[in-house]
């Protein structure tokens, strides 16, 4: 087993006890304030640590927040430079 699987194991099982699973389409919900908050420097991940959760249980929606992130960052990078 890959650490990366591992890792996304022990947080699938430690998210399931705490009652913190979200499912895809509401971590989908509340991706875009995850993705800003990383933009603008924040932990994201402590101030929503269920989208990260999620992130790690789910590789198709990890690839979608990397998608979204770029995007995020490329429209900051554009505001800043006018």
């Amino acid at each position: 087993m890959k650490r990366t699987e591992f890792g996304r194991l022990i947080d699938t099982i430690f998210a399931a006890k705490a009652g913190e699973e979200l499912s895809c389409s509401d971590y989908f919900e509340r991706l875009p304030r995850y993705a800003e908050l990383e933009a603008a420097g924040e932990d994201a991940a402590a101030r929503l640590p269920n989208v990260r959760h999620h992130m790690h249980q789910c590789p198709e929606c990890e690839e979608v927040y990397l998608g979204l992130l770029e995007v995020v960052l490329a429209e900051k990078k554009s505001d800043a430079s006018r």
